[in-house]
């Protein structure tokens, strides 16, 4: 549950200021929301060149391969069903989780869930042995049918979860820290105390920057359910440098994308990013 002012006030010192992520600071979120109508579009593309590839296939080698492999045809169908769509959603279920980028694999993930569920209902209606050719090959085309309306399912719920985050979000720069909370199921509140904070970032595309919105990255040790640091602090070089210190900001770099490490999408950010800084050098000064 939130602190209340009150709370903050005795705990982290006087509240500066409060802010959360505008609905157009996470336009970027709700476009990666579509990303299963996308994968869908790429699906029939890729189905359409496989099916001229196989077309293409010489008739006489084909029917070669038939008399040792009476099947053979499904056997291509299901290859050319578990490529387009199976195999793309599956990549782009690895690729959002890789980059760090929820909405890309949970839209994918979704879509192939009910997608695959739906067919697997569909399937029982039939008098195919379970795990037959006849049985694979006519799973797989009821998975690519209704792939195409599980992605808008998908998609639909993967924009409002994300608006629902959106709104449990709340920044607050006290005098000596800054907090952040949000959850959907799970209430998290991470803090940054300001003595703590190498450096600032500002994080603002050119369409944030027409818009008026962008990301805070605040570089330093966050604490919460667990110990972050984002200082970038030198560290031992790496396999190309062994011998060397290299400046390591990968946990700078990642937590730009995550709204419970950094301010992000917020209004007016270098405001925002002006009232920090000068609470930081209160904070310095009266450490000193």
């Amino acid at each position: 549950m939130e602190r209340t002012e009150l709370e903050k006030v005795g705990v982290y010192g006087p509240v500066i200021l409060t802010t959360q992520p505008a609905p157009r600071g996470f336009i970027y979120k709700y476009l990666l929301g579509l990303t299963p109508i996308v994968l869908v579009a790429l699906s029939l593309i890729a189905l359409a060149l496989l099916h001229e590839l196989v077309n293409g296939f010489s008739p006489t080698l084909v029917n070669s391969l038939k008399t040792v492999a009476p099947e053979l045809p499904q056997y291509i169908e299901i290859g050319v069903l578990l490529i387009a769509p199976v195999a793309i959603f599956l990549f782009f279920i690895w690729l959002g989780d890789v980059i760090r980028r929820p909405e890309i694999w949970i839209g994918a993930g979704l879509t192939l869930l009910l997608s695959l569920i739906t067919a697997l209902v569909k399937v029982q209606g039939t008098d195919f042995p379970v795990l037959s050719t006849g049985y694979l090959l006519t799973l797989f085309q009821w998975v690519a049918y209704y792939v195409q309306l599980s992605s808008f399912v998908a998609a639909g719920i993967v924009i409002v979860g994300n608006e629902a985050f959106r709104r449990t979000l709340h920044y607050t720069l006290t005098r000596d820290v800054v907090i952040i909370t949000g959850g959907i199921w799970n209430q998290v509140e991470n803090v940054i105390p300001l003595h703590q904070i190498d450096r600032i970032g500002l994080v603002q595309s050119r369409l944030g920057h027409f818009f008026h919105f962008g990301t805070i990255v605040t570089a330093g040790k966050v604490f919460g359910l667990s110990e972050i640091d984002m200082t970038g602090q030198h560290e031992m070089g790496d396999m190309l440098h062994p011998d060397t210190y290299q400046e390591s900001t990968v946990h700078w770099q990642q937590e730009a994308h995550d709204p419970l490490m950094c301010l992000y999408g917020i209004v007016n950010p270098e405001e925002v990013k002006t009232r920090i800084e000068k609470a930081m050098q209160n904070t310095s000064e009266k450490d000193e």
